[in-house]
Formats: structure tokens, C-alpha cells, sequence
């Protein structure tokens, strides 16, 4: 095999990955300066933005599928805190029995837009006793109503909820709900407080999960109220 002065150069370029913990730049035969550790940067930023879009569309897909149940004609009727119990035992159920995985994730949606429809027609519902709750169904019934029926006064109490809770998916539907209020108290009126409890709960979570996507989108809400 015969090594000449472009086998070197593409060899050298081959091996640039591996270096750019070491170098800044290489300079190659004729003067050419190779910037590699830039144009990594350059290339990680790209890959984040494209992950970024992802979780948009998905997040704005997941969204439009529970406020088209959440808000279709339904009837009114006594009956619907009967039907709000068994869409808590179901749940419960689903996350005991079934595997995690699209299928599960699928019928989740529908129990919480189910919920998200049901549980403002309870006068009674108990949103601080159910934001505190053991089990994970109440507490999503609890976010399901906040988020389809905003009360400013229960942002801290669900904040600190969103912030504590220990299953993927009600969190991501507790921070949604968290939005939902922000928007209609309007951001500008939410204490500072609550915005750093948002920002403290933001480097415990998956950076690329759908959760921190919510997060960052109401924490981006708050700070550009805040200038």
C-alpha cells in the first residue's frame, strides 16, 4: 500500500474525534486549518435543536388528543364521580399489570383526558387532599382537573406536587397543568418563588425526557415575564 501526502491527511482527519479533548485546531498540508472542536460544537447544537423539535411536535401531538376529549360534549350527570373512581382504579391498575411501553402510554392519555373531562363537573372534588395523595391515579385526577379548569390558588401546592412526583407520566401531565394556571393568572403575577422552585427541579430530570420539555417551556414563560 502506498502512503502519500493525502493518505496522511485523510488518516489524520480519521483520528480528529479522538483528539479534540487534546487540541484546539490542526493545521494540514498547504496551510489549511481545520477548527474540529468548533465544528463539533456546532454539530451537538444542531442535533440538540433537532431533539428539541422532536419533543415539540410530540408534546403538541399528545396535547391536541386529550383537548379533544377533554373538550367534547359529554352529558352532565351525577354519575360522573363514579366515573372518575373507576378511571382512578384503572389506572392503577394499567401501571401494576402492563409493561411500560406505546400501548400503555396510549390508554394513559385516554384516562387523563377522560379525567381532564369528568372532574370539573365535581363541585366537591378535593384538589389539596388529592395533590397529596398516595396513589398515582388520584393525583392525576387532581392535575387532570387543574389543567382542564385552572385555580390560581392551587399553584404552589401543585408546584410542589409536579416537583416531588415519582411517576414520569403524571409528572409530565403536573407541569402541563402548572402551565395551564401560569396562563391564566398570567406570568407576570407568579411570585418569584415559584419560579425557582420550578428552576431548582429542572437538573433532577432527564434533560431529553418530555417532562423536562414541559418544564422548560413554563419556566421559559416565567422569566420572559420577568425580563
Amino acid at each position: 500500500m502506498k502512503i502519500d501526502g493525502a493518505t496522511l491527511v485523510l488518516a489524520a482527519i480519521a483520528v480528529i474525534p479522538w483528539l479534540g479533548d487534546l487540541f484546539e485546531s490542526i493545521e494540514l498540508p498547504g496551510g489549511a486549518k481545520l477548527q474540529y472542536r468548533h465544528l463539533q460544537e456546532r454539530v451537538e447544537a444542531v442535533e440538540q435543536q433537532a431533539a428539541e423539535a422532536r419533543l415539540a411536535v410530540g408534546d403538541a401531538s399528545r396535547q391536541a388528543r386529550v383537548a379533544l376529549v377533554a373538550t367534547s360534549e359529554g352529558t352532565r350527570s351525577p354519575e360522573a364521580g363514579l366515573s372518575v373512581d373507576r378511571l382512578v382504579r384503572e389506572y392503577t391498575a394499567l401501571r401494576r399489570d402492563e409493561p411500560s411501553g406505546p400501548a400503555r402510554t396510549y390508554r394513559q392519555e385516554q384516562i387523563f383526558a377522560e379525567l381532564a373531562r369528568l372532574t370539573p363537573q365535581l363541585a366537591d372534588f378535593d384538589i389539596a387532599s388529592a395533590l397529596g395523595a398516595d396513589d398515582g391515579g388520584t393525583r392525576l385526577a387532581a392535575y387532570a382537573r387543574l389543567y382542564a379548569l385552572p385555580a390560581e390558588e392551587f399553584l404552589p401546592a401543585l408546584v410542589d406536587a409536579a416537583c416531588s412526583e415519582a411517576l414520569p407520566f403524571n409528572q409530565y401531565w403536573a407541569f402541563h397543568a402548572t402551565g395551564s394556571i401560569v396562563d391564566a393568572a398570567g406570568p407576570g403575577n407568579v411570585r418569584l418563588a415559584t419560579l425557582q422552585r420550578l428552576r431548582a427541579a429542572l437538573p433532577r430530570l432527564p434533560q431529553d425526557s418530555d417532562r423536562a420539555g414541559a418544564l422548560r417551556a413554563v419556566i421559559g414563560r416565567l422569566e420572559n415575564a420577568t425580563g
